[in-house]
């Protein structure tokens, strides 16, 4: 049913928004993390609830279609408040242990957000790319947020230049489509490229730039090069949040471009994914078998699992989106719960060695036993979140007739067992230098758990996610003919 004018679809967009100016101003006038993190954990609870109760179940658009609102968007919206708050509550004691301002870090948390979900909700290639750019330029201060830290700076320049020059890139393919179908409007670009005798070379090219600027974004081979450098310098709850969130908000507007937008591209965008699909999930693995230094490793194992979901991108059925979105949602989980040991362990060996992870089970039982889940779940192993998230992206590829592809992500699940199981091997199997027990903040051991529960909930319950995510279409029923 279309809306127009009605601001109550858009609560969680401006709660969100005001509850960072909210967790700002409680920054100005509180010393402690905790203050402006319980306001943005509020915020984001409040839009979750107003997510439930206002927004799902509608299928609508809001300003002659600049914003749409529909269960796709509804359960990306709900993945990015999810990712928010896990990494609210992590970062916690990180921003008190590294006095960095907390108001203004959440501020950026939450802009970031509304970013994200305004472009998982939209349809319009203008509103998408704002959109982008709120979550762009919140996520390079937070990369550079430990400003005393030449890392930390390091890979906040890298990431504004890359980040910029993507952007453009983003932007010129966008301006070629619209220079052939006369709108930004994605369902107006397909409907005039369905009418059209003829491909002309101009939205080729326009195809090619969005492929390459949506691939930096979403950190895919060969357009992945800042990935580690970033990860790796930027504060560690930052990039948890980048890794399971911003790569999700690209791959969200890259199914809505190329899905909704480009269909009648489908043989050629389809051709560019697979390949870069091969290329991802080998390389990053390749490289992650080398890595010694754990946030560098996190960093090309999120290059490797980009590759996965590209699988369900290529594919492009409505049963390849949900795979993908089940994955996401499993991948998050697992990233910001591994992210949260991390920061457990970044206390007391800043360089974050996977060697300074040796004798963790008898130092922290707890953390360790999530921790090995969690590798476990990035493998594909089952009873976890991961192993049917991998499953479930087989079977659609299977079903389509693309087995090879689906036989290549097998091959590099088996590539990528020996550096998750070297974290496992030194947390069980080695001893470390102090074996003194090592104490928890709240905040990381809230974080941790939620990941750790739900990795296995969803590994041994996955049925009702399947079919929450199974009733989501990419192509929103306002353009299928529903109501």
């Amino acid at each position: 049913m279309p809306v127009d004018g009605s601001l109550r679809l858009l609560l969680p967009e401006l709660v969100v928004a005001l509850t960072g100016v909210l967790a700002l101003s409680a920054g100005l006038v509180s010393r402690r993390a905790h203050v402006p993190g319980f306001i943005s954990l509020a915020g984001l609870a409040a839009a979750g609830f107003f997510l439930a109760t206002e927004v799902a179940g509608w299928t609508a658009q809001l300003w002659s279609g600049t914003v749409l609102v529909d269960g796709f968007s509804t359960v990306f919206k709900a993945i990015f408040l999810g990712v928010a708050a896990l990494v609210v509550l992590a970062s916690l004691d990180y921003l008190e242990h590294h006095r960095l301002p907390a108001g203004e870090f959440f501020l950026l948390v939450l802009l970031a957000t509304v970013g994200m979900m305004f472009m998982a909700g939209s349809l319009n290639l203008l509103t998408i790319y704002l959109g982008l750019e709120c979550l762009a330029l919140a996520s390079y201060a937070l990369a550079g947020f430990l400003r005393h830290s030449d890392r930390s700076t390091e890979a906040a320049v890298k990431y504004v230049l890359i980040g910029a020059i993507s952007s453009g890139i983003i932007l010129f393919g966008m301006s070629l489509v619209f220079g052939v179908a006369g709108s930004v409007h994605l369902a107006d670009v397909a409907a005039a490229l369905a009418s059209a005798s003829s491909l002309q070379p101009a939205l080729l090219a326009g195809m090619v730039f969005l492929i390459a600027g949506f691939g930096v974004k979403m950190a895919v081979v060969p357009f992945h090069m800042w990935a580690p450098d970033v990860y790796h310098g930027s504060p560690a709850p930052v990039a948890a949040f980048l890794i399971a969130a911003s790569e999700a908000a690209a791959f969200a507007a890259a199914l809505r471009i190329f899905i909704v937008g480009l269909p009648a591209l489908q043989e050629h965008w389809r051709s560019a994914f697979i390949l870069l699909s091969v290329l991802t999930m080998t390389i990053g693995n390749v490289a992650a078998i080398t890595q010694t230094n754990m946030r560098r490793m996190l960093a090309y194992s999120a290059v490797a699992q980009a590759g996965y979901l590209l699988v369900g991108l290529a594919v492009g059925t409505e049963r390849a989106v949900a795979a993908m979105i089940y994955y996401m949602v499993a991948y998050a989980f697992a990233t910001v719960g591994a992210f949260a040991v991390v920061m457990l362990l970044g206390k007391y060996y800043p360089n974050e060695e996977i060697a300074d992870f040796r004798g963790l089970s008898r130092r922290s039982p707890l953390f360790a036993s999530a921790l090995a889940v969690f590798m476990l779940s990035f493998i594909g192993i089952p009873p976890t979140a991961g192993f049917f998230g991998k499953f479930y992206l087989f079977q659609a590829a299977v079903a389509e007739g693309f087995t090879w592809l689906a036989l290549v992500m097998v091959l590099n699940s088996v590539i990528s067992i020996p550096y998750y199981w070297g974290v496992v091997q030194a947390m069980y199997l080695r001893d470390g230098a102090a074996p003194d027990p090592l104490p928890a903040p709240g905040g990381l051991r809230w974080a941790t758990a939620i990941g750790f529960g739900a990795t296995l909930l969803l590994g041994l319950f996955p049925d009702q996610a399947v079919q929450l995510v199974s009733a989501v279409h990419v192509v929103p029923a306002l353009l299928a003919g529903g109501s």
